[in-house]
């Protein structure tokens, strides 16, 4: 006898596998959108190595180190204050000089990487060449600054002048920086070694538009994140 309709486990089989090939969709799109934050969790990783075989060798942090010429760590006096906390020259986190600049020249000239930075300041600041472009996007910078007697990366620099350091909230998205927090430190954009940071200065809390409610507010799709972390120089 011919059958003429599907039987209950015959839809069940069925129903199980359009299910199982939407899950499979759902994950290759939810892995495309974080390819770039994949990419940074790399690059702050990198970073970190960097760091940590720098300090071990001059007993410093890059920016804060002193002796700079005879370490051969760029051609005229650079010093820091090796007090252990990167900052301008007056001590402060405003301005695009100073320890802030110099922490890229001397992590460079050290070969500790493999990227050159010209130590710049102020209006000649740029992406590439005096800070390093965050693998979230060509108008993203990486600044390095101290405060509150730690140091921090802040993923969402702009542009400089002679003035002061600015910012941008619309940087990276709620959903890039969930996936970075998560793989880097614990989740949660208020505490841990990965937290949201927002304002066109360094070191401000994140706006509505990356967190609410205590969470990454990933209905937001547009950019509208910074990520402040945490140096690893253990």
């Amino acid at each position: 006898m011919n059958r003429k309709a599907f039987t209950l486990i015959e839809i069940a089989m069925i129903i199980c596998v359009i299910a199982v090939a939407a899950a499979g969709i759902f994950a290759a799109q939810m892995i495309a959108g974080t390819s770039d934050a994949r990419g940074l969790v790399a690059q702050i990783q990198k970073y970190d190595q960097a760091i940590a075989g720098f300090r071990s060798q001059y007993h410093a942090l890059p920016g804060d180190v002193r002796n700079t010429i005879n370490q051969n760590l760029s051609p005229e006096n650079t010093d820091g204050d090796n007090n252990g906390i990167i900052t301008n020259q007056t001590l402060e986190i405003t301005q695009a000089n100073g320890e802030i600049t110099n922490f890229w020249l001397h992590l460079s000239q050290s070969k500790m990487l493999d990227e050159n930075y010209d130590g710049a300041e102020n209006q000649l600041v740029r992406f590439g060449k005096t800070f390093p472009i965050s693998k979230l996007g060509e108008n993203n910078g990486i600044i390095v600054f101290g405060a509150e007697g730690k140091n921090f990366y802040q993923v969402g620099f702009k542009f400089a002048n002679i003035e002061r350091i600015f910012t941008g909230n619309r940087s990276v998205t709620a959903k890039d920086a969930l996936y970075f927090d998560k793989k880097i430190d614990d989740s949660n954009p208020q505490k841990g070694r990965v937290t949201a940071a927002g304002g066109d200065s360094l070191n401000l809390p994140a706006n509505e538009g990356c967190v609410k409610n205590d969470k990454y507010n990933v209905d937001v799709k547009s950019p509208f994140c910074q990520l402040k972390i945490g140096l690893d120089v253990k």
